[in-house]
């Protein structure tokens, strides 16, 4: 008997376990990786992580790319998928200027928050920010 309850305790054990640990959703998209934005002054890089994380790079070189970036911004947060929409919530954002170790808050000059509608054609994403707007804009991005 003694045995039984032991058994019984440890099966109860567990399934708690188990059921209590919730499994975080991956995401299967082919967006998932990092672009890199094929035309402009400045370098852009998004990354798409498979467990919902983004990240958003901008490289600003004042006085050419073969010096320090004179501004390197740094935007962390998460994403969700519907359909061809993208779901892009920062929690940060950070500049660092002239390669300076410290960043500065730069969140009142991008958004915390964008709907991105997305295309995609052989190695190329297109993202149009604030699709549906007067103020929408398309970027053009390459896989790394």
């Amino acid at each position: 008997m003694r045995k039984f309850i032991i058994f019984a305790i440890a099966l109860v054990a567990g399934v708690l376990a188990f059921t209590s640990c919730k499994k975080k959703d991956k995401i299967d998209s082919p967006i998932v990786g990092t672009w890199m934005r094929v035309a402009g002054e400045s370098d852009f890089f998004y990354t798409f992580g498979k467990d919902g994380t983004y990240q958003r790079v901008e490289d600003y070189y004042m006085n050419g790319r073969d010096v320090v970036a004179h501004e390197h911004i740094v935007g962390d947060g998460t994403f969700k998928i519907d359909g061809d929409v993208i779901d892009a919530t920062l929690n940060s954002i950070l500049v660092y200027m002239d390669g300076s170790k410290d960043g500065d808050d730069f969140s009142e000059f991008w958004p915390m928050n964008e709907k991105l509608k997305f295309s995609l054609k052989g190695d190329y994403l297109t993202l149009i920010h604030n699709a549906g707007t007067e103020e929408e804009w398309p970027e053009l991005l390459l896989k790394q």
